[in-house]
This record gives structure tokens, sequence and C-alpha cells, in this order.
């Protein structure tokens, strides 16, 4: 079946990760080795291990008021992103791809774990191409899934072999997508460890 719809991750891909790994592995910690009187690598070190006791496939993961709470961090949470919006960098790659896509009129969506707090300042540059912009963990409760992926097909009225999703986690956004019919890239920008995945989003048009 023909491509129609392009459906893109977020981070990983269109945005680099380093304000994630600001929030998460630098002011996250400070704001705990404050409240407990810890050394910094202290912090980092227990904050690391808290991730990892949970896993990415569990929503809370992404959930920036959880761990707050979790932690016992005063601080709002818009105000730790705000604070960092600055270091917010979108690969060179994205407009010129999101241009020619959007102009030989294929239909382009996001789908992404992030919550929606983390979202705005990350899309708003770009977020214009987009038809509809889906946070599974806002919009679903979910982390993507083979039947958020199928949900999300139905509500945009295509059908799964029609839409292609390019993202970086090689189980959430391509195992996955894949089993809920979609066609899919996994884009690995630091370098490929498999054959059939992307570096740059330039490779999707031989694709189409």
């Amino acid at each position: 079946m023909e491509i129609n719809v392009i459906s893109f991750d977020i981070d990983g891909t269109l945005v680099e990760q380093k304000f994630n790994d600001i929030i998460w592995e630098y002011e996250i910690p400070m704001q705990v080795a404050e409240s407990k009187g810890w050394a910094l690598e202290e912090a980092k070190n227990y904050c690391k291990d808290e991730y990892r006791k949970l896993g990415d496939k569990d929503l809370r993961w992404y959930d920036i008021e959880y761990w707050l709470k979790r932690f016992g961090i005063k601080t709002p949470a818009i105000d730790i992103l705000r604070k960092w919006e600055k270091s917010i960098k979108v690969y060179p790659d994205v407009f010129p791809t999101l241009k020619r896509l959007a102009e030989d009129g294929l239909r382009l969506i996001v789908i992404t774990c992030m919550p929606r707090i983390f979202l705005k300042e990350k899309i708003y540059k770009f977020d214009s191409f987009f038809e509809r912009v889906f946070s599974t963990i806002s919009d679903f409760k979910k982390v993507k899934a083979p039947e958020v992926y199928r949900h999300i097909a139905q509500e945009i009225l295509a059908e799964p072999a029609s839409i292609l999703h390019v993202g970086d986690h090689p189980v959430l956004d391509y195992e996955f997508s894949r089993q809920a019919g979609y066609k899919s890239l996994l884009i690995e920008r630091n370098g490929k460890t498999r054959p059939e995945s992307i570096q740059n989003l330039e490779e999707i048009f031989p694709c189409l």
C-alpha cells in the first residue's frame, strides 16, 4: 500500500536529547541533592537507580510530576522546564525534510510518549507542519504499544499500512509500530547498529 502518512517520534528523531538529559541527569539530581543535603554525584546515582527500577515501559517513567513528588521536590515542573528551554536543539535536517514532505502532499503527525508538558517548547518552531500531535501518555495513559498505534490510525482515518513511523526506540517506535501494521524506520543518529536503520531524515525519501 502507498504511504500517505508519516508519523514522527520527537526525542532523538526531531529534537536532540540534550534537553532531556539536562532535566533528568542534572537538574532533578541537583534538586534532590539540595533537598537532602547530598553531594551531586550521590544524588545522580540515586536518581539513575530509581529511574532504572521503573523502566521506560512504565508510563510514570516519563512523568516529571511523578518524579518530583517521589523525590520530594517542591519546585514546579514548569519552572524546571522553562529554566532549560534554551537548550532545546532541533536537528538540522528536520525543517528541510518536513517542508519537502508537506510539499509532496504527505500527511504528517507526531506520536510520542512524552507528556504534553514537555512538548510545547520542543515543537513550537515546526508544529505547523503537523496535522495532529499525539502524546500517548497524556492522551491514552499508555506508553507506545501496538494497540495505541492502531487506535491512532483509526482516529486519523488511515490504514495502518499507509503510515510510516520514524523513531529512535527499537521497541516502542520500531517493533510496536510494525506489530500494529505500520511501516517503520529506526533512526540511529549516533551511528547505525542495524543495517535497516537510517541516520538522518533525508533517508526517508527513498523509502516512500
